[in-house]
């Protein structure tokens, strides 16, 4: 997946969260994503889970959809491959 730090994220209700969320990538990692979460997307006894991290969540990548600032699901980015010399 060619998603990027910096990008703006959405996630569908996954095991741990019972709520779908936005957020921004603020790590990639090989499978997963430290994503920040935007206030007041989910539900209070989720973000107890989550205090301890400052509203950081550790995502599988798989479960990330790259959304514009409304919201709109976008075209993941192109991976750029470095040809083989």
């Amino acid at each position: 997946m060619a998603l990027h730090e910096e990008n703006r994220v959405f996630c569908e209700k996954t095991e741990l969260f019972s709520d779908a969320f936005y957020g921004t990538i603020t790590k990639i990692y090989e499978h997963s994503a430290l994503v920040k979460v935007e206030p007041n997307q989910l539900s209070k006894k989720e973000t107890d889970k989550i205090d301890s991290f400052g509203d950081l969540v550790v995502i599988r990548l798989s479960e990330l959809q790259l959304v514009d600032a409304a919201g709109k699901p976008l075209k993941e980015p192109a991976e750029e491959l470095e040809a083989a010399e």
